[in-house]
């Protein structure tokens, strides 16, 4: 098994007008991403390879919605052959209740490195070390 780190975008759309329907349109339309606030996150999924990890990771976000598309080279919005036929270098969209989802990556990860406690999420460290800060932490904020 792979641990597989996922990043994408969440944006809270200020128009909903301007949410998924939208911006995915029809096949060949031009990608009009939603405005609004960005939340950058991670996720980390064990799998046997980047294309499974993918699936387990939409299965997860999507539900039974199939609301899914991409961005192909010309910055159209295309629809998935397949809803489970992931291509890890591609840029996904999806709506999550009221947010614009956005894939922006896949990378494999070394099991023994986990995200650094004191950069916020821009690092990786191992995993002694990030429990030896939250330790400290801990014991700071008693």
């Amino acid at each position: 098994m792979a641990n597989c780190r996922i990043y994408y975008v969440e944006r809270t759309v200020r128009d909903p007008r301007g949410g998924l329907a939208r911006a995915l349109g029809t096949s060949g339309d031009e990608a009009r991403v939603p405005q609004g606030d960005e939340t950058e996150w991670e996720e980390d999924v064990e799998a046997e390879n980047t294309r499974e990890a993918l699936r387990a990771f939409f299965k997860d976000h999507l539900g039974s919605s199939g609301d899914l598309g991409y961005i192909d080279e010309e910055g159209r919005t295309q629809r998935p052959f397949r809803i489970d036929d992931y291509e890890p270098n591609r840029t996904y969209v999806w709506t999550e209740g009221d947010k614009f989802m956005e894939f922006q990556g896949i990378e494999q990860v070394d099991a023994d490195l986990v995200t650094c406690p004191l950069c916020g999420g821009s690092g990786q460290v191992v995993r002694e070390v990030a429990d030896q800060f939250e330790e400290e932490d801990e014991e700071f904020e008693r």
